[in-house]
């Protein structure tokens, strides 16, 4: 007979019935429940919890606390398109820094670090851009346009 899911049956030996327990002495599993003599093991609510070690030192505070990848060491900077760019070139702003942005309403903060100008969209018009840093392709494509792409450092601010 082809095994169907209809006559599907568990392999020979590889379920237990579910063992009764507290059923009297003669049982084998009477009195104590298998749970042997006394102590916190024994109790009602107790689970094992992976992370206690008894009064061992546990693993997490054995181990040196790492700062990779955390917020306290990333530099976060406000990002701006070549689309971005565009535009403003195209509401008749030629000479873009942050001062500019603010008061044309593309950021109402700047990030801590200052602005990233990336290189996505496309750029026609020439405009002198002053940000902290540039992406390759956004210097590339504004020094084709025939604009400045000047990187402004944190002291001249």
């Amino acid at each position: 007979m082809a095994e169907t899911l209809k006559n599907l049956k568990a392999a020979k030996g590889s379920t237990r019935r579910k063992l009764r327990v507290g059923r009297g002495i003669p049982s084998g599993a009477g009195k104590t429940c298998g749970r042997g003599h006394r102590g916190q093991k024994c109790r009602s609510g107790y689970s094992r919890q992976p992370w206690r070690e008894g009064g061992q030192t546990p693993l997490y505070r054995r181990l040196p606390k790492r700062q990779v990848n955390t917020r306290v060491n990333r530099k976060e900077f406000s990002e701006l398109t070549l689309a971005d760019l565009q535009i403003l070139a195209d509401g008749g702003i030629t000479d873009i820094d942050v001062v500019s942005l603010v008061e044309n309403g593309k950021f109402k903060t700047i990030e801590k670090w200052g602005i990233k100008v990336l290189g996505t969209g496309e750029l026609k018009a020439a405009v002198t851009v002053r940000a902290e840093r540039f992406s390759a392709a956004a210097k590339e494509a504004i020094e084709k346009a025939g604009g400045k792409a000047l990187v402004v450092s944190e002291s001249e601010e």
